[in-house]
C-alpha cells in the first residue's frame, strides 16, 4: 500500500515491476490537517506576530526604496531582521522569494548574487515569505507598487484580488473540495484570458511542513474542507521578463451554527495603489475594507505613533 500523495513516482515505478499496488491516503496526514483548538488559538496570535514584521517592512520599503540602494537579497534581509525582533520567531518557513520586475515572473525565484536586482522606482516587487513562530506557521506573499502607475498592470492586479476574494469568501459546504475553489479564484482572470501555472492553495502544517496536505486548493484536489483545517489562497499572474504578482493570505476553516467559512489569519495590508477601484464590485470593495479594517486593529498596539499613520492609511478605505 502507498500513499500515491506522498510517495515519489521513482518509487511507485520500482513497486510497481513486481508487486500489485494499492493506493490509498495516509489516515495520518488527514489527522494532522485538522487543527485542534488549541493550535488554532497560536496559529492565529503566530499571523498577529508575523504581520507586524512585514507590516513594518513594507512601511520601511516604501519610504526607502528611492533613497537607499535596496535590492532583493538585503530586502529580504531586512524583513529577516523586522521578524527576529519578535522572541517567538524561531526561524524562515521557507526561503523567502524577493523578486522585482522581470524576477518576480519566475515563481519560485531565489535571489542571487548574479540575479540579484537593485529597487528601482517604476518596479513591481513580489515578497513571498513565512516564519515559523513558538505559537505556529505562517505563509504571505505581498505584491508592491514602486510607484507604479501601468494601468494594464493595476487592472491585473485587480482581477488577481477579485480572485483572492472570491476563495476568502468561498460558501464552504459539505462537499466542498479544493477543484471547485480553484476554478472560482481564476474566472476574473480568465475573462480577459489570462492565467497562472500553478495550484491556488496548498495546505499548511502546525510549526511544521509550510506545504502540508492533504487539503488544497487546484485543479485535482478532491479532499473536503473541514473545521481546522489551514490552507493558503494565493492567485496570481506573472509575464515572463516583465512582472510578477500574487496575493496570498493563509485562511482557516472555521464552523459558526454549523456552517464552515474561511476566515483569513493573515494580517498585513494589501497594496492599495494598485487597485482599481472601477473593476471592483461592491461587495469586493467591502471585503476589502472590512480585511483592512480587522489588520488595523489586530496590529495598531503594537505600533509606534509613526507606524500607527501609516497603518491608519495603509488601512483606509478605498
Amino acid at each position: 500500500m502507498i500513499d500515491s500523495s506522498t510517495c515519489s513516482i521513482y518509487f511507485q515505478n520500482i513497486l510497481e515491476k513486481n508487486n500489485k499496488i494499492i493506493k490509498f491516503l495516509d489516515p495520518i496526514y488527514f489527522l494532522k490537517s485538522v487543527k485542534s483548538k488549541i493550535e488554532i488559538k497560536n496559529t492565529i496570535k503566530s499571523h498577529i506576530y508575523d504581520g507586524v514584521a512585514l507590516t513594518r517592512f513594507l512601511f520601511w520599503l516604501k519610504k526607502n526604496y528611492n533613497k537607499l540602494n535596496i535590492n532583493e537579497i538585503s530586502a529580504q534581509e531586512k524583513l529577516l531582521r523586522f521578524r527576529k525582533e519578535n522572541k517567538n520567531f524561531k526561524f524562515l518557513s521557507f526561503p523567502t522569494i524577493s523578486g522585482s520586475g522581470p524576477n518576480g515572473a519566475i515563481i519560485h525565484y531565489k535571489a542571487s548574487k548574479k540575479s540579484n536586482r537593485k529597487l528601482k522606482k517604476g518596479d513591481i516587487y513580489l515578497v513571498d515569505s513565512g516564519g515559523q513562530y513558538n505559537y505556529g506557521t505562517t505563509d504571505v506573499t505581498r505584491t508592491v507598487s514602486l510607484n507604479n502607475n501601468n494601468k494594464r498592470i493595476k487592472d491585473i492586479f485587480t482581477r488577481v484580488l477579485r480572485g483572492h476574494i472570491a476563495v476568502a469568501r468561498f460558501k464552504l459546504k459539505n462537499n466542498t473540495y479544493g477543484a471547485q475553489i480553484d476554478k472560482e479564484a481564476r474566472k476574473p482572470l480568465r475573462e480577459i484570458n489570462l492565467d497562472y501555472a500553478h495550484g491556488t492553495g496548498h495546505g499548511v502544517g502546525y510549526f511544521l511542513n509550510v506545504h502540508e496536505g492533504p487539503p488544497a486548493i487546484s485543479k485535482n484536489n478532491k479532499i473536503n474542507f473541514q473545521e481546522g483545517m489551514i490552507v493558503s489562497n494565493e492567485p496570481g499572474y506573472y509575464e515572463n521578463g516583465k512582472f510578477g504578482i500574487r496575493i496570498e493570505n493563509l485562511l482557516r476553516v472555521k464552523k459558526d451554527k454549523n456552517i464552515c467559512s474561511f476566515d483569513s489569519l493573515t494580517m498585513a495590508p494589501i497594496d492599495k495603489s494598485l487597485v482599481n477601484k472601477n473593476i471592483l464590485k461592491k461587495d469586493e470593495i467591502n471585503w476589502l475594507n472590512n480585511y483592512h479594517r480587522n489588520v488595523f486593529n489586530k496590529l495598531k498596539r503594537f505600533m509606534n505613533r509613526s507606524e500607527l499613520l501609516d497603518l491608519k492609511q495603509a488601512c483606509s478605505k478605498i
